[in-house]
């Protein structure tokens, strides 16, 4: 059965498509899914799946791309601006923090591409402008203020990444190990987050303050 013309021009049918195929993909992985999982997820029939996106590549493509050229540019500004060190960390901190929120699906997407193909994320990533020389070389240069020298500033990435990326990557587990399955606790401690890593770090580079903070 042909959908009604009036679905090909529905503002709203996109984004369903878009929010069906994040479910899906986050269940069956890119390679497991299939266009018919999608279009049942969605609501609707494979031709007018087709009208909008022709194949799954096409429509994880766009998901990725939309995903994270939304947060892209206020990481260029963390990690290039002018800006005081911590107020960098808590900006990549509440990017990737709404990010996740938005996009609990994720963390799948970027392990998958990690691990499927890289070179195509690592497109992404320079095709949006971030310069890795420069954004590490700005990192050093913080960390050399507060009397680190001789810490590779590769290593400040991957703590921030790994302490912002871990509790929704690990919510499954953890939640259910730690917070006794326990989803708004979970969610309390999400939000929580937003001031514990800025926090951790800070301790860890300059000691606590004189009230103990």
């Amino acid at each position: 059965m042909e959908p009604d013309k009036k679905e090909y021009l529905e503002p709203g049918t996109e984004r369903k498509i878009l929010e069906a195929a994040g479910k899906v993909f986050m269940k069956k992985g890119r390679l497991g899914a299939s266009m018919q999982d999608i279009a049942d997820e969605a609501g609707i029939n494979r031709t007018l799946l087709h009208y909008y996106f022709r194949n799954k590549e096409k429509l994880f493509d766009t998901i990725f791309s939309k995903v994270l050229a939304s947060a892209f540019p206020t990481m260029i500004v963390a990690f290039t601006s002018n800006r005081p060190f911590m107020e960098k960390v808590r900006m990549f901190v509440d990017t990737w923090t709404d990010l996740l929120e938005e996009n609990p699906y994720l963390p799948v997407f970027v392990i998958q591409e990690i691990s499927l193909n890289p070179d195509r994320l690592a497109g992404f990533i320079q095709h949006m402008g971030l310069d890795p020389d420069t954004a590490l070389k700005g990192v050093k240069k913080e960390l050399e203020l507060y009397g680190v020298v001789d810490m590779d500033p590769r290593h400040m990435i991957a703590n921030l990444l790994g302490m912002v990326l871990f509790p929704y990557i690990g919510r499954p587990l953890f939640q259910k190990i730690a917070f006794r399955d326990d989803k708004q606790a979970y969610e309390q401690f999400l939000e929580e987050r937003r001031e514990q890593v800025p926090r951790f770090i800070r301790l860890a580079l300059q000691g606590p303050d004189r009230d103990g903070n």
